[in-house]
């Protein structure tokens, strides 16, 4: 299975319009977005001693390119019955596996309905070399869940650590 991404602006380092399509059994449409919300890479840099991500904006866009990006999937109202689940994409241009699927960790519970992810540590905490980013929080619209995934063991595949009901 593919993920056909949109244009890609030169200024972003991240694919942008979202227009991606996964076609496989049970498929579903990702559907487009007018702002290109940057999804959440496990391949943030940290610069030496000053902790996770980026100071700005602009030094985000500086850095290296995302080689892998997680996406909250949900079923609603699709037809479907079967859990939510946060797709781990390759998005290295270099790898044979370059736009495609290479995980799926499924949520325990149907009808969730996962939305914005973040990470366990924002950017404000720059600055201290004692933080780091290897949780991922997925809170759920419709079951008010939230599950906080483990992304630091194995980025390429993400194990559910804790739900939270």
């Amino acid at each position: 299975m593919r993920l056909e991404w949109g244009p890609r602006p030169a200024a972003l380092p991240w694919p942008a319009g979202m227009c991606a399509a996964e076609r496989a059994e049970g498929a579903f449409t990702l559907q487009s977005v007018a702002q290109p919300m940057r999804p959440i890479a496990s391949t943030a840099t940290k610069c030496g001693n000053c902790g996770p991500g980026y100071s700005t904006p602009l030094e985000a866009m500086k850095g290296p390119r995302e080689e892998i990006v997680y996406l909250p999937c949900i079923y609603r109202n699709t037809g479907t019955e079967a859990p939510d689940y946060l797709a781990t994409v390759d998005v290295d241009p270099k790898s044979p596996q370059y736009c495609q699927v290479i995980h799926r960790l499924p949520m325990p519970n149907l009808k969730d309905e996962l939305h914005h992810s973040g990470w366990n540590t924002c950017s404000s905490c720059f600055g201290d070399s004692t933080k780091s980013r290897t949780k991922l929080v997925l809170p759920s619209l419709i079951s008010s869940r939230i599950y906080v995934v483990d992304v630091g063991s194995e980025p390429r595949a993400p194990k559910l650590h804790k739900a939270c009901h």
